[in-house]
């Protein structure tokens, strides 16, 4: 029997007060939780300096001649949506 199917069995055996006040908890978890998972974190310069030596990397693995638009354009747009 799986963990999530007995604690399913344990909070259909709680009385209804119990099971609200478990989910209210829960929800309240929950909210925390989303909101720390999507609050952008402070980017360091290792950070930048990291992101930077990968994006230069990219560059060179795909570069293939001429594009329609000049490359440091596209390198500039592509930096200005990250950060």
């Amino acid at each position: 029997m799986s963990t999530l199917v007995q604690i399913e069995s344990a909070v259909a055996g709680l009385p209804s007060q119990d099971q609200w006040s478990l989910l209210t908890w829960l929800q309240g978890r929950l909210t925390v939780s989303a909101n720390a998972a999507f609050m952008p974190r402070e980017r360091t310069p290792a950070d930048m300096k990291q992101w930077l030596a990968e994006l230069e990397e990219l560059k060179v693995r795909t570069h293939r001649g001429k594009s329609a638009m000049p490359l440091q354009q596209l390198m500039d747009d592509i930096r200005e949506d990250r950060f």
